[in-house]
């Protein structure tokens, strides 16, 4: 039971402990999860800002830096004046931001073949307004002017390079776009379950940890219930204890006054009769008193794993019987018919003689005492397989069903008032079924009240190959055991 009860605990406290565990995994799987999400989102905003964005707007500037050199170049041409010149010397500063924003390009989806078929072309528009200022410069403007054909012809191929490369980026841009849609929808979503799974992991969880709280509550509370009926069952041991040493003891107590009495006034051998009868009750008393004695110190060895068994072989029909031909005498005196019954002649069996006496002599003391007048006891022994079955029948009052499950419990007895129709503790049934396990047998009650009672003992049929012989193999009818176990049945 206490192994039971510590395996229950420490599985209850890996149980708690594996949910802390997953709670907190669930958590960090959370986080870490969070953690991805921010940085994809942050990895395409920084790709979009950083490189997209640049180029698209390096390249609009580009475009209309173009055309306003054109338009620098071509009025350079018509009048020589080289403050026409001034948007060509300005676009070239930015030139080296174009080309860097377009490199930046080459290592994305948008691919190298465009950012490279606009780097070729810009050469190539830088190179011919470079040709057309210098013919210029050098007195061929003639020459230069049937050059403006063929470069708005350049400008225009970049401008188409240029468009083309804008919608790629604005579909990058889309797509980036999506993508960071996608996964805060994915995260969110993604967030919800994780979340839904972890409110139901902690409501699991802590309606677990409450039914183990109540079921914890509610165990102490059955032990503290058990442990109540348990010292009410210990009081009334007590009581009944205290009645049974108390009656012989006043018993004893009075025989002894009435002898001094006798003695004082030297009436001893007129009262002879009178003095032989108080010694035997006397005598009753003292076995009676030594039965309880004996049965207490053997109950507490029990419970304490110091009673000792002195195992040896024996005709276990022929230790029964002799029991049985030794009690004759005191049912003779009771007015009861005992009979003795068996399906075998003999069968050797690895017994104490002595503890089988105690069980069968504590059996027939409680038939004989709720038997009446004129009643009949049944001692039967029966060999069943590797068993040997010993049943002692009555049909005195017999017992109640609801106190059937009680008659062997150490500290209860059917009958609790003090003024009980017969002696006892109800030790001894309790006594009986320790003794009789100790062999490695069972013992079980059936009785139907008013109808009587039967009680059957089932010890293995099974010897031992060291023996202890403690024991003399006969019981005498006036044994002092026989007396002893019987002293509260007979007066």
């Amino acid at each position: 039971m206490g192994k039971d009860k510590s395996g229950g605990r420490n599985r209850s406290r890996r149980t708690m402990v594996l949910g802390y565990i997953s709670i907190a995994c669930l958590s960090l799987i959370i986080i870490l999860f969070s953690i991805y999400s921010m940085n994809k989102v942050c990895t395409e905003s920084d790709f979009v800002i950083k490189k997209i964005l640049p180029a698209k707007i390096f390249s609009s500037e580009m475009l209309t830096s173009l055309i306003n050199q054109e338009s620098g170049i071509r009025a350079y041409i018509i009048s020589d004046n080289k403050d026409f010149l001034e948007p060509y010397y300005l676009g070239n500063k930015d030139i080296q931001g174009y080309y860097k924003s377009l490199d930046n390009l080459k290592d994305t989806e948008l691919g190298a073949y465009t950012t490279n078929q606009l780097y070729d072309q810009m050469k190539s528009i830088q190179k011919f307004y470079k040709q057309q200022i210098i013919l210029v410069d050098t007195g061929k403007a003639n020459q230069a002017k049937l050059n403006l054909i063929q470069g708005k012809k350049l400008v225009d191929e970049f401008r188409k390079t240029d468009n083309i490369l804008i919608s790629k980026i604005d579909l990058e841009v889309n797509i980036s776009r999506n993508k960071v849609a996608n996964t805060q929808i994915i995260q969110r979503c993604l967030l919800a379950f994780l979340g839904f799974v972890l409110i139901v992991g902690n409501y699991i969880f802590i309606r677990y940890i409450s039914n183990y709280m109540y079921e914890e509550v509610e165990k102490k509370n059955q032990v503290n219930k058990e442990l109540q009926k348990l010292l009410v069952s210990h009081e009334e041991f007590i009581a009944n204890i205290s009645h049974e040493l108390k009656t012989p003891l006043n018993v004893i107590f009075s025989a002894i006054q009435l002898f001094q009495m006798y003695c004082y006034n030297g009436s001893l051998d007129e009262r002879r009769d009178t003095f032989i009868k108080y010694l035997d009750s006397m005598k009753v008393n003292s076995y009676r008193l030594s039965k309880l004695i004996n049965n207490i110190v053997d109950s507490s060895k029990i419970q304490a794993g110091f009673f000792k068994l002195n195992l040896s072989n024996n005709n276990i029909v022929e230790v029964i019987e002799e029991i049985v031909m030794s009690v004759t005498t005191f049912t003779d005196c009771k007015g009861l018919n005992i009979i003795f019954d068996t399906n075998v002649e003999e069968k050797i069996i690895a017994c104490d003689p002595e503890i089988i006496d105690r069980i069968v002599l504590n059996l027939l003391s409680n038939a004989i005492k709720f038997s009446d007048k004129g009643d009949e006891i049944l001692v039967d022994v029966k060999v069943e397989n590797e068993f040997v079955q010993i049943s002692v029948k009555d049909n005195g009052i017999g017992i109640e069903k609801n106190n059937l499950h009680t008659i062997f419990d150490r500290f209860k007895q059917v009958d609790k008032s003090l003024s009980r129709n017969a002696e006892g503790t109800g030790i001894g049934l309790s006594l009986v079924k320790s003794i009789v396990e100790l062999q490695g047998g069972s013992i079980y009650a059936e009785s139907e009240f008013g109808q009587g009672s039967k009680f059957t003992v089932t010890l293995p049929a099974k010897k031992v190959i060291k023996e202890s012989k403690l024991y003399d193999g006969k019981v005498k009818s006036g044994d002092e055991t026989i007396r002893v176990e019987l002293s509260d049945v007979y007066s």
